[in-house]
């Protein structure tokens, strides 16, 4: 049986903003191209796609691990532990690999208490094998190991990417042993830039492609699982979920890293009135 402290498949498909009939068939291809991590939530509306994409894809359960996400309407006293059980039987599993808060509760409308308890009642019922948050700044993971107990908090989710490496909370991941998961890991199509004009930070890019002889989206990617973070990817076309996968190959030395470290601008993406301004 897993544990808690099973490892997170360092390259995960992501699979938010796709309708239905589109994830199923991006799932089925990114299991097809060797992607065995999923990344959905109960807000992506896609839950039930992705379950009917594991299913016709026919793998052995414990060979796909599959994360989702709670949202904050799902955050009520009595209301949590239920649409845990909702979303595992939206994806057809016996279990949730990993379960996430999706951010914290707007505005601390409901106190994290609430929500973190039963979360991990939802664990200890066997409804999700592993927890953790996403969006949580360094105080609220703070209160979240406080609340779940050390050890306990398998990720914190964030926007990590060359362009917004989020330094002060990977630090604080780190220091706590928590693998940060990196979601818009290329920055959504940011770093590829104007491919003809050769300028700034895109010029990094593709030189260092140039250097390895890879793209853009390898060294992007490999930046990041270097960094050791879980890196998610989003795409509907198979070549390029091929070309992502192959970023593990990718092997960046020290130099490397260091112009990729000083390509981040605190350029952050995702930004929603609820989301917490992180450190």
């Amino acid at each position: 049986m897993k544990t808690q402290q099973q490892t997170i498949p360092v390259l995960g498909f992501g699979v938010y903003a796709l309708d239905p009939a589109t994830t199923r068939r991006a799932v089925e291809d990114a299991l097809a191209t060797g992607f065995r991590h999923v990344d959905t939530a109960q807000s992506y509306a896609n839950e039930s796609d992705v379950g009917a994409a594991l299913a016709a894809f026919g793998l052995p359960r414990d060979d796909v691990f599959v994360t989702t996400k709670i949202t904050p309407r799902n955050f009520a006293p009595g209301a949590l532990v239920p649409s845990v059980e909702a979303s595992r039987e939206a994806l057809g599993v016996d279990y949730i690999d990993l379960t996430l808060i999706h951010y914290p509760s707007p505005w601390d409308e409901i106190p994290m208490e609430v929500y973190l308890e039963q979360l991990a009642e939802a664990q200890a019922r066997g409804m999700t094998r592993q927890v953790g948050v996403s969006n949580f700044t360094i105080a609220q993971m703070i209160r979240a190991e406080e609340i779940l107990g050390a050890g306990n908090v398998a990720t914190n989710q964030v926007e990590i990417h060359v362009y917004h490496q989020n330094p002060k909370v990977v630090a604080h991941c780190r220091a706590r042993a928590i693998p940060a998961t990196a979601y818009c890991a290329l920055a959504r199509g940011m770093v590829f830039g104007i491919p003809e004009a050769r300028l700034g930070p895109h010029r990094t890019l593709l030189d260092l492609a140039d250097k390895h002889g890879a793209t853009v989206s390898q060294i992007c990617l490999a930046f990041l699982i270097a960094e050791g973070h879980v890196t998610l990817s989003t795409t509907i076309d198979p070549e390029q979920m091929r070309d992502n996968l192959a970023a593990r190959n990718v092997a960046l030395d020290a130099s490397d890293m260091a112009a990729l470290r000083g390509m981040d601008r605190g350029k952050r993406i995702v930004e929603m009135p609820y989301f917490p301004d992180f450190d």
